[in-house]
Protein backbone atom coordinates (compact mmCIF):
# COMPACT_ATOMS: atom_id res chain seq x y z
CA UNK A 1 0.00 0.00 0.00
CA UNK A 2 1.39 3.38 -1.02
CA UNK A 3 -0.16 6.85 -1.29
CA UNK A 4 -1.08 8.18 -4.73
CA UNK A 5 2.32 9.73 -5.41
CA UNK A 6 1.21 11.71 -8.46
CA UNK A 7 -1.60 13.50 -6.60
CA UNK A 8 -1.64 12.16 -3.02
CA UNK A 9 -4.75 12.85 -0.93
CA UNK A 10 -4.48 14.31 2.56
CA UNK A 11 -7.69 14.87 4.53
CA UNK A 12 -7.96 17.29 7.43
CA UNK A 13 -10.25 16.90 10.43
CA UNK A 14 -10.01 19.20 13.44
CA UNK A 15 -11.75 21.32 16.05
CA UNK A 16 -9.98 24.48 14.83
CA UNK A 17 -12.98 26.18 13.24
CA UNK A 18 -12.40 28.57 10.36
CA UNK A 19 -12.30 31.91 12.17
CA UNK A 20 -8.59 31.76 12.96
CA UNK A 21 -5.54 30.88 10.91
CA UNK A 22 -4.89 27.40 12.29
CA UNK A 23 -6.25 25.47 9.31
CA UNK A 24 -4.39 27.75 6.92
CA UNK A 25 -1.14 27.06 8.75
CA UNK A 26 -1.66 23.32 8.44
CA UNK A 27 -2.27 23.63 4.72
CA UNK A 28 0.76 25.86 4.27
CA UNK A 29 3.05 23.27 5.83
CA UNK A 30 1.48 20.41 3.88
CA UNK A 31 1.79 22.18 0.54
CA UNK A 32 5.34 23.36 1.26
CA UNK A 33 6.44 19.77 1.86
CA UNK A 34 4.12 18.06 -0.62
CA UNK A 35 2.99 20.65 -3.22
CA UNK A 36 1.27 18.04 -5.37
CA UNK A 37 -1.09 16.99 -2.56
CA UNK A 38 -4.84 17.29 -2.81
CA UNK A 39 -6.09 18.65 0.52
CA UNK A 40 -9.63 17.64 1.48
CA UNK A 41 -11.36 19.25 4.46
CA UNK A 42 -13.59 16.72 6.21
CA UNK A 43 -14.60 19.28 8.84
CA UNK A 44 -13.02 21.76 11.22
CA UNK A 45 -16.15 22.14 13.35
CA UNK A 46 -15.69 19.24 15.74
CA UNK A 47 -16.81 20.45 19.20
CA UNK A 48 -13.73 21.92 20.86
CA UNK A 49 -11.50 19.35 22.59
CA UNK A 50 -14.10 16.59 22.07
CA UNK A 51 -12.35 13.42 20.92
CA UNK A 52 -15.31 11.03 20.64
CA UNK A 53 -17.29 12.92 17.95
CA UNK A 54 -14.07 13.38 15.98
CA UNK A 55 -13.53 9.61 16.08
CA UNK A 56 -17.14 9.09 15.02
CA UNK A 57 -16.83 11.49 12.08
CA UNK A 58 -13.60 9.79 11.01
CA UNK A 59 -15.27 6.38 11.24
CA UNK A 60 -18.08 7.62 8.99
CA UNK A 61 -15.91 9.29 6.33
CA UNK A 62 -12.48 7.64 6.01
CA UNK A 63 -13.75 4.40 4.41
CA UNK A 64 -14.96 6.35 1.38
CA UNK A 65 -11.49 7.60 0.46
CA UNK A 66 -9.14 5.72 -1.88
CA UNK A 67 -6.46 3.37 -0.54
CA UNK A 68 -3.32 5.23 0.48
CA UNK A 69 -5.17 8.37 1.63
CA UNK A 70 -3.48 10.14 4.55
CA UNK A 71 -5.86 11.34 7.28
CA UNK A 72 -4.48 14.17 9.42
CA UNK A 73 -6.63 14.57 12.53
CA UNK A 74 -6.00 17.27 15.14
CA UNK A 75 -8.29 17.33 18.15
CA UNK A 76 -5.62 17.61 20.77
CA UNK A 77 -6.56 18.81 24.26
CA UNK A 78 -3.31 17.30 25.57
CA UNK A 79 -1.02 19.25 23.23
CA UNK A 80 2.37 19.95 24.78
CA UNK A 81 1.98 17.25 27.43
CA UNK A 82 3.50 13.77 27.53
CA UNK A 83 0.84 12.35 25.19
CA UNK A 84 2.43 10.73 22.17
CA UNK A 85 2.14 11.55 18.48
CA UNK A 86 1.43 8.66 16.17
CA UNK A 87 1.34 7.55 12.56
CA UNK A 88 -0.54 4.41 11.62
CA UNK A 89 -1.52 2.20 8.74
CA UNK A 90 -5.04 0.77 9.02
CA UNK A 91 -7.80 -0.36 6.69
CA UNK A 92 -5.61 0.42 3.66
CA UNK A 93 -5.08 4.06 4.64
CA UNK A 94 -2.83 6.18 6.88
CA UNK A 95 -3.64 8.14 10.02
CA UNK A 96 -1.60 10.86 11.73
CA UNK A 97 -2.39 12.74 14.93
CA UNK A 98 -2.22 12.66 18.72
CA UNK A 99 -2.37 9.35 20.55
CA UNK A 100 -5.56 10.10 22.47
CA UNK A 101 -8.13 7.69 21.06
CA UNK A 102 -9.08 9.55 17.89
CA UNK A 103 -8.35 6.51 15.74
CA UNK A 104 -10.16 3.94 17.89
CA UNK A 105 -12.55 2.81 15.10
CA UNK A 106 -9.55 1.75 13.00
CA UNK A 107 -7.39 0.27 15.75
CA UNK A 108 -9.04 -3.13 15.64
CA UNK A 109 -7.39 -6.47 15.00
CA UNK A 110 -8.88 -6.76 11.52
CA UNK A 111 -7.95 -3.22 10.42
CA UNK A 112 -4.70 -2.12 12.09
CA UNK A 113 -1.52 -2.96 10.17
CA UNK A 114 0.91 -1.02 12.37
CA UNK A 115 1.45 2.15 14.39
CA UNK A 116 4.53 4.12 15.44
CA UNK A 117 5.22 6.92 17.90
CA UNK A 118 6.35 9.85 15.73
CA UNK A 119 9.83 11.07 16.63
CA UNK A 120 10.35 14.77 15.90
CA UNK A 121 14.08 14.21 15.38
CA UNK A 122 13.40 11.82 12.49
CA UNK A 123 11.32 14.54 10.85
CA UNK A 124 14.13 17.07 11.41
CA UNK A 125 11.70 19.44 13.12
CA UNK A 126 13.64 22.62 13.85
CA UNK A 127 11.12 24.30 16.16
CA UNK A 128 8.24 22.57 17.93
CA UNK A 129 5.62 24.83 19.44
CA UNK A 130 4.27 23.52 22.73
CA UNK A 131 0.74 24.54 21.67
CA UNK A 132 0.56 23.70 17.94
CA UNK A 133 1.79 20.20 17.22
CA UNK A 134 -0.70 20.04 14.35
CA UNK A 135 1.41 22.50 12.39
CA UNK A 136 4.89 21.56 13.61
CA UNK A 137 4.72 17.78 13.98
CA UNK A 138 1.58 16.13 12.58
CA UNK A 139 1.48 18.07 9.30
CA UNK A 140 5.14 17.28 8.44
CA UNK A 141 4.54 13.62 9.27
CA UNK A 142 1.44 13.51 7.07
CA UNK A 143 3.28 15.23 4.21
CA UNK A 144 6.19 12.78 4.39
CA UNK A 145 3.82 9.81 4.16
CA UNK A 146 1.92 11.43 1.29
CA UNK A 147 5.22 11.84 -0.57
CA UNK A 148 5.78 8.11 -0.31
CA UNK A 149 7.87 7.76 2.85
CA UNK A 150 7.33 4.59 4.86
CA UNK A 151 5.41 5.62 7.97
CA UNK A 152 7.41 3.05 9.95
CA UNK A 153 10.54 5.19 9.52
CA UNK A 154 8.96 8.04 11.50
CA UNK A 155 9.35 6.39 14.90
CA UNK A 156 9.47 3.26 17.00
CA UNK A 157 6.56 0.79 17.03
CA UNK A 158 3.78 1.71 19.44
CA UNK A 159 2.44 -1.45 21.05
CA UNK A 160 -0.54 -0.01 22.92
CA UNK A 161 -2.01 3.10 21.29
CA UNK A 162 -4.79 4.76 23.26
CA UNK A 163 -8.25 3.41 22.52
CA UNK A 164 -11.46 5.05 23.66
CA UNK A 165 -13.92 3.11 25.75
CA UNK A 166 -16.43 3.17 22.91
CA UNK A 167 -20.01 3.54 24.21
CA UNK A 168 -22.14 0.55 23.36
CA UNK A 169 -25.53 -0.88 24.22
CA UNK A 170 -26.97 -2.93 27.04
CA UNK A 171 -30.17 -4.92 27.46
CA UNK A 172 -32.31 -3.58 30.29
CA UNK A 173 -35.41 -5.61 30.93
CA UNK A 174 -37.33 -5.76 27.65
CA UNK A 175 -35.44 -2.80 26.19
CA UNK A 176 -32.11 -2.11 24.54
CA UNK A 177 -30.41 1.01 25.89
CA UNK A 178 -27.70 3.10 24.26
CA UNK A 179 -26.56 6.72 24.35
CA UNK A 180 -26.46 9.80 22.16
CA UNK A 181 -22.90 10.03 20.85
CA UNK A 182 -23.11 13.10 18.68
CA UNK A 183 -25.54 15.79 17.57
CA UNK A 184 -25.10 16.70 13.93
CA UNK A 185 -25.62 19.99 12.10
CA UNK A 186 -29.34 19.27 11.68
CA UNK A 187 -29.90 18.59 15.37
CA UNK A 188 -30.22 14.84 14.85
CA UNK A 189 -28.95 12.54 17.59
CA UNK A 190 -26.53 9.82 16.42
CA UNK A 191 -26.53 6.95 18.91
CA UNK A 192 -24.32 4.08 20.04
CA UNK A 193 -26.94 1.60 18.82
CA UNK A 194 -25.91 0.05 15.52
CA UNK A 195 -28.00 -1.57 12.84
CA UNK A 196 -26.60 -4.97 13.78
CA UNK A 197 -27.86 -4.51 17.34
CA UNK A 198 -31.42 -4.45 15.99
CA UNK A 199 -31.05 -7.17 13.38
CA UNK A 200 -34.11 -9.43 13.15
CA UNK A 201 -36.12 -7.41 15.69
CA UNK A 202 -39.22 -5.30 15.15
CA UNK A 203 -38.90 -1.95 16.92
CA UNK A 204 -42.03 -0.70 18.66
CA UNK A 205 -40.65 2.69 19.66
CA UNK A 206 -37.49 4.63 20.42
CA UNK A 207 -37.40 7.05 23.35
CA UNK A 208 -34.99 9.72 24.58
CA UNK A 209 -35.54 12.04 27.55
CA UNK A 210 -39.12 10.77 27.76
CA UNK A 211 -39.87 11.72 24.16
CA UNK A 212 -41.26 9.02 21.85
CA UNK A 213 -39.65 8.99 18.39
CA UNK A 214 -41.91 6.16 17.27
CA UNK A 215 -41.04 2.95 15.47
CA UNK A 216 -38.14 2.52 13.08
CA UNK A 217 -38.53 4.30 9.72
CA UNK A 218 -36.55 4.02 6.51
CA UNK A 219 -36.21 7.75 5.77
CA UNK A 220 -37.29 11.20 6.99
CA UNK A 221 -40.04 11.65 4.40
CA UNK A 222 -42.09 8.85 5.93
CA UNK A 223 -43.38 11.42 8.42
CA UNK A 224 -44.69 14.96 8.06
CA UNK A 225 -42.39 17.96 8.74
CA UNK A 226 -41.54 18.45 12.44
CA UNK A 227 -42.77 14.93 13.30
CA UNK A 228 -40.46 12.61 15.27
CA UNK A 229 -38.57 9.92 13.39
CA UNK A 230 -36.13 7.14 14.31
CA UNK A 231 -34.09 5.48 11.59
CA UNK A 232 -30.82 3.80 10.71
CA UNK A 233 -28.66 6.56 9.25
CA UNK A 234 -25.92 6.47 6.63
CA UNK A 235 -23.38 5.54 9.34
CA UNK A 236 -25.32 2.38 10.13
CA UNK A 237 -26.35 3.81 13.51
CA UNK A 238 -29.73 4.47 15.08
CA UNK A 239 -30.61 8.15 14.81
CA UNK A 240 -33.37 10.14 16.50
CA UNK A 241 -34.63 13.24 14.74
CA UNK A 242 -37.48 15.56 13.88
CA UNK A 243 -38.19 15.72 10.16
CA UNK A 244 -36.94 19.08 8.83
CA UNK A 245 -36.50 20.40 12.39
CA UNK A 246 -33.90 20.46 15.16
CA UNK A 247 -34.63 17.61 17.55
CA UNK A 248 -31.78 18.43 19.94
CA UNK A 249 -33.24 21.89 20.57
CA UNK A 250 -36.88 20.79 20.67
CA UNK A 251 -36.38 17.74 22.87
CA UNK A 252 -33.33 18.98 24.75
CA UNK A 253 -31.09 15.95 24.30
CA UNK A 254 -27.31 16.07 24.24
CA UNK A 255 -24.38 13.64 23.97
CA UNK A 256 -24.47 11.21 26.86
CA UNK A 257 -28.26 11.04 27.13
CA UNK A 258 -29.78 7.59 27.13
CA UNK A 259 -31.80 6.22 24.23
CA UNK A 260 -34.05 3.20 24.77
CA UNK A 261 -35.52 0.86 22.18
CA UNK A 262 -38.52 -1.33 22.91
CA UNK A 263 -39.63 -4.19 20.72
CA UNK A 264 -42.88 -5.70 19.52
Amino acid sequence: MTPHRDRPIITLLSDFGTRDGYVGSLKGVLLSLCPEARLIDITHRVPAHDILPAALILEATAPFFPPGTVHLVVVDPGVGSSRRALAASAAGQYFVGPDNGLFTPFFTEDKLAGVVAVDEERLHVKALSSTFHGRDLFAPAAAHIARGADYRLLGEPLEKPVRLVWPGVEPRGDELVGTILYVDHFGNGVTSIRHRDLAGATVANVRCRGFDFGPLRRHYAEVVPSAPVALINSMGRLEVALAQANAAVAVGFAPGDEVSVSFK
